[in-house]
């Protein structure tokens, strides 16, 4: 029986989240890629094909970033998944490897829309905030969840985000949790520090098998191997399913699909060290600790209350921390190049932190999931 195609993460390049001028999204998703090529010593000649996950109809194509990379006559390919776009380029690179069709993969992800647009409206979604805020309502009435409780993730999110030089939220102190239930109400009980930004931006991985590794000269190890990679859209789940409408559906999808994830790794949800999920809003953190089995309803505030899912939160309670770029909240949330964002401080952590096993986890508005293990490889 043949071995499994190993697949690594071996270069990585972004700009910085925040408020590009609209229509620049071509520059700087080539900026981007041009960064993650030059970080293996590579150029857009040693890839063999192109995938981009981009999220608003208005960004460019990404046939024209790849006309600004070099005309060299391999595939281009562009992938539309709302907010999970990202993880989803990254997932079909990884079915085009394991097929034998390339061993040096860009996968781009990037949005920056040419006007001022609101494509979840115009695709018929309610407002996310209104649809979050009903979620943390209600877990406030079943739970007896605190707004104190949301505030204390979203802190420590923005504090995570502050020795990121690419987040869009950057506090030049530490932010407290009174400066976030202070911050404005945008629907109650979230406030605006407790919500994502609309933000733009562009990252760029180079995806390699153990083959294609040997075309990338300024390899540095260590590198992040994705073990496994799942992509689910919903199941209904019985009366009350809101289908029109919603964003992303029914919150198990999460569970459903992290549980593939793990069991075709083969790998062990105690083992994770660190986790980067969606979390746009931060009920929806919140709910993931619980979702992905990390704790049990009636037990998870009190966790947050005692620091757990934050830094040093592997020692003290045997837990994963979460979000460690500062996630959507604090890093921000540019739509397609979340899901790369994730990738990019998922191989930081394994090489400045030695962190052994980590979780990438995205939900695209419609709703579907995609989530991907990765772990830390040596050469």
């Amino acid at each position: 029986m043949s071995q499994p195609v190993e697949i690594f993460v071996a270069g990585t390049g972004c700009v910085p989240v925040g408020k590009h001028p609209l229509g620049s999204g071509r520059a700087l998703a080539a900026e981007a890629a041009v960064a993650a090529l030059e970080d293996v010593g590579a150029t857009f000649r040693d890839v063999d094909a192109t995938f981009a996950g981009v999220a608003l109809p208005s960004s460019p194509w990404a046939v024209h970033v790849a006309k600004d990379l070099g005309l060299t006559g391999k595939p281009v390919f562009q992938l539309f998944n709302a907010s999970a776009s990202g993880l989803a380029a990254v997932h079909a690179a990884i079915s085009a490897i394991r097929a034998g069709e390339a061993n040096v993969v860009l996968v781009l992800g990037y949005d920056v829309p040419a006007n001022d647009e609101d494509p979840l409206a115009a695709q018929g979604f309610l407002p996310p905030p209104a649809l979050f805020a009903l979620w943390a309502q209600r877990r406030m009435v079943e739970r007896g969840t605190r707004p104190e409780h949301f505030a204390l993730v979203a802190a420590k999110n923005w504090n995570y985000a502050r020795s990121q030089p690419h987040a869009a939220r950057r506090a030049d102190h530490e932010v407290t949790v009174d400066e976030i239930l202070g911050s404005k109400m945008i629907a109650e009980p979230m406030t605006a520090m407790m919500c994502t930004p609309w933000v733009f931006g562009a990252a760029a991985l180079v995806l390699a098998s153990r083959e294609g590794l040997k075309r990338l000269p300024g390899l540095r190890w260590p590198l992040s191997r994705i073990d496994s990679s799942e992509a689910q859209s919903e199941v209904y789940a019985g009366p009350g399913h809101v289908i029109e409408g919603q964003v992303v559906g029914p919150p198990e999808i999460t569970r459903t699909t992290i549980t593939a994830a793990l069991r075709k790794a083969g790998r062990d949800i105690k083992d994770v060290d660190i986790v980067q999920v969606h979390d746009a809003f931060a009920v929806e953190e919140l709910v993931y600790y619980e979702l992905l089995g990390f704790s049990k309803p009636g037990e998870t505030e009190a966790l947050v209350e005692a620091g757990a899912f934050g830094p040093g939160s592997r020692a003290a309670f045997g837990l994963p921390e979460f979000s460690t770029d500062g996630g959507l909240i604090g890093r921000g949330h540019p739509a397609g190049p979340s899901g790369i964002f994730q990738h990019i401080e998922s191989l930081r952590r394994f090489r400045e932190h030695g962190d052994q096993l980590g979780i990438c986890h995205l939900l695209g508005a419609g709703s579907t999931c995609i989530t991907q293990i990765v772990s830390r490889a040596e050469r």
